[in-house]
């Protein structure tokens, strides 16, 4: 459920949301301020992801881009994070990414 999305946070320049390795759980990215700034609407998404799984394929709502993740490179120094590499419905492009903070629930 989108609504129990954990929520992101802007910290040095990145967005970051926290995630626990063994957790399963949607991620919302809004990339209102994207789509304003260029005038236009949101066509298409595709995901890059490292460090975590896909569970379900990201989908457009409005100006949020939801997608499913599982699992966490636990790995010391590991970089995991999730791009929506969105295409607008005038040919912009652009890339909302989002780093993994670990955390242990």
């Amino acid at each position: 459920d989108m609504t129990d999305a954990p929520e992101p946070y802007f910290r040095d320049g990145k967005w970051w949301v926290d995630k626990d390795p063994d957790e399963q759980s949607y991620y919302v990215a809004n990339i209102t301020k994207e789509l304003t700034d260029r005038g236009t609407t949101a066509a298409s998404v595709a995901p890059v992801v490292q460090g975590v799984e896909i569970l379900e394929q990201p989908v457009i709502q409005g100006n949020f881009v939801v997608i499913k993740l599982g699992g966490l490179d636990v790995a010391q120094n590991a970089e995991s994070y999730w791009t929506a590499r969105v295409t607008c419905a005038n040919g912009e492009r652009f890339d909302r990414t989002m780093w993994f903070n670990r955390v242990d629930n």
